[in-house]
């Protein structure tokens, strides 16, 4: 660990890049460390399990996740840092609600429930996973980077794959699979089909087992149909595709019942719309906002309506 001149200097890069704030030559560094052995990533992974839970948990009961992590820091800088670290790893996958992690044999489950917050996950590799509410990604904690596989069970995912001289990096999807081409993408999947938007670079969409694919670029969408087996590719006509995880809302001229269905999936929200006039009232505006209560004044004012909350259902009306 020659970057390093102290144990708790690596805890601390590692805290740095899972809150987002690390310096971009720290990173490097860390980045470096990472590849070194199995045993520094799992160090890393096993911080990156911690933090998801100890979100999901704190948020939800109240506590605040910052004086956490330092509560963490105090207590793996004793003598039986690491023993302490691992029981506080266990207990708190266990107290965790709205985002699971399972360890089963070599493989990592990571799920989101549908009321979780979206979640953001960096896999061995330095590829950046984000996952949608209601969403179930796999990966071989062993053996990753010599296949770089990351499996979608279900739900939705923003994916920015790290330029990487191992392995094509792949997402096994079932019957087909998305291999990357350098660049960044979505993909979802349900009962019904596999579709998969292309926001920078190329994926190639390929059938399991057949000689069957689709090579996707920028801004185009590619989609398997599970009952008819068909591959198909086309413009992505959802300039909103991605709202789910950056809440950046593009809306030219459209009614606001639509605009309204959209709010609800992301914000996860009932909002009801009082009259067929306001409902077919078309919005045209660029909204980036966390929270529901911003959105919703900047529409009020655009719209010229009412927002009020009725048991727990946003209501709206043109009066």
């Amino acid at each position: 660990m020659e970057q390093f001149e102290t144990t708790e200097e690596v805890y601390s890069y590692i805290i740095d890049e899972l809150e987002g704030t690390i310096l971009p030559e720290n990173k490097l560094i860390l980045d470096k460390w990472r590849m070194e052995s199995r045993a520094n990533e799992k160090i890393y992974q096993d911080f990156l399990s911690v933090q998801l839970n100890m979100d999901k948990l704190y948020s939800r009961e109240g506590y605040d996740v910052e004086e956490s992590w330092e509560s963490l820091d105090q207590k793996i800088k004793q003598p039986a840092r690491f023993l302490w670290y691992k029981i506080a790893a266990a207990v708190l996958l266990t107290l965790s609600v709205g985002y699971y992690f399972t360890l089963a044999d070599k493989y990592i489950t990571l799920t989101t429930e549908a009321s979780a917050a979206v979640s953001k996950v960096v896999l061995p590799d330095g590829t950046i996973v984000s996952l949608n509410t209601g969403t179930s990604i796999k990966y071989n904690k062993d053996n990753f980077m010599a296949n770089r596989n990351l499996i979608l069970l279900q739900g939705e995912v923003f994916v920015k794959v790290i330029n990487h001289d191992g392995p094509q990096f792949r997402i096994d999807l079932g019957e087909v699979q998305a291999a990357d081409i350098g660049t960044s993408f979505n993909v979802s999947r349900n009962d019904r089909k596999i579709s998969v938007i292309v926001e920078e670079g190329k994926v190639a969409l390929e059938h399991a087992g057949k000689s069957e694919q689709v090579l996707l670029t920028a801004g185009k969408l590619g989609v398997y149909d599970i009952n008819t087996k068909a591959l198909s590719s086309t413009s992505n006509p959802d300039v909103n595709y991605k709202a789910w995880m950056d809440k950046h809302f593009i809306f030219q001229e459209v009614p606001f019942e639509q605009v309204a269905g959209q709010l609800e999936k992301v914000y996860k929200m009932p909002l009801e719309i009082k009259g067929a006039a306001l409902k077919n009232r078309k919005l045209t505006a660029r909204l980036h906002y966390q929270t529901l209560d911003s959105v919703l004044a900047v529409i009020s004012a655009s719209l010229q309506c009412k927002v009020t909350k009725e048991n727990n259902t946003y209501v709206l009306s043109g009066d």
